[in-house]
């Protein structure tokens, strides 16, 4: 039984830190890439025990507007808060969803934490694409579009 027990705590080990490293892979990967194709990156954080974090997945993110938007005209990145990575703790999330937006050399441009409505967010893609961090702010960009 304590053989058992020895190779369980084992294994959770090795799965923990089998996820890290994947998820840590992932991110390095993400700012090699945004920076090659001059892509911005979106980071969403999120935890699946988060009710916001589902209604983003379901009414925002799996959108057929939005989807192909993510796959095309940005460096997209999931991550789980449940993975236990440092990387929620190196942007300073401390809600879900946070999305973080870097420009494609990795610098932060903005984190915007909670739920964010699919014609925002849809917004927040066009800010990315049109690269218009590099004449404005967010909040700029956002006020000019919403009076």
């Amino acid at each position: 039984m304590k053989f058992f027990k020895i190779k369980i705590i084992v294994a959770s080990f090795i799965l923990f830190f089998a996820c890290t490293q994947i998820v840590a892979d992932e991110y390095k990967d993400a700012l090699k890439r945004a920076e090659k194709e001059d892509k911005p990156i979106v980071l969403y954080f999120y935890s699946s025990f988060c009710g916001f974090c589902d209604l983003m997945d379901r009414g925002v993110l799996n959108d057929k507007e939005i989807e192909p938007m993510l796959k095309k005209d940005v460096v997209y990145v999931r991550i789980s808060v449940d993975k236990r990575t440092e990387l929620p703790r190196r942007y300073g999330v401390r809600g879900y969803p946070t999305i973080s937006l870097l420009d494609p050399s990795g610098r932060r441009i903005v984190q915007i934490p909670g739920y964010v409505p699919k014609n925002d967010f849809k917004r927040i893609l066009q800010f990315l694409k049109g690269k218009h961090y590099k004449m404005m702010t967010f909040g700029e960009f956002m006020d000019g579009w919403k009076h």
